[in-house]
């Protein structure tokens, strides 16, 4: 089944392995909608960002620091910001609120794909037809 998270954040460790990933720049609106669906994991572990997604959306999450372990067909809907901070800096809402009026936050849709995407990439053109439909329904499967 497959299961949309929202966070603050993406690495490596919140995938259960192996996996491919897509990433996909989407709007505030799609970003927004997912929330107001309501079938989604919040893990969105810092307050000004929860003050920025509930302002932007119309919401009412609250800020959640659980452990994500994504699986294959799983989404992660992510604010990112486009600026490094300094290390331990935690922003105000004000500061957040700031970034995004300069175009400095962002909405990325994560995409976990099963290893056997790239099998299949790997096979295309090369392997036999009986070949390239099995792994083509193997990715489909997950």
């Amino acid at each position: 089944m497959m299961v949309t998270y929202l966070t603050n954040a993406f690495s490596p460790s919140m995938l259960r392995m192996p996996a491919s990933v897509e990433f996909r720049q989407i709007s505030e609106k799609e970003f927004c909608e997912e929330v107001e669906k309501g079938n989604h994991i919040n893990a969105i572990g810092h307050q000004s960002t929860i003050d920025l997604v509930n302002s932007l959306c119309g919401s009412n999450l609250k800020m959640s620091r659980i452990m994500v372990q994504a699986d294959v067909s799983d989404n992660i809907c992510i604010v990112v910001l486009s600026v490094r901070l300094e290390e331990g800096k935690i922003l105000s809402r004000e500061e957040i609120q700031h970034l995004y009026e300069e175009g400095k936050v962002r909405f990325i849709r994560a995409v976990v794909y099963g290893a056997v995407l790239r099998e299949l990439a790997r096979c295309e053109g090369v392997c036999d037809q009986m070949t390239y439909d099995m792994l083509a329904s193997r990715a489909k499967r997950g």
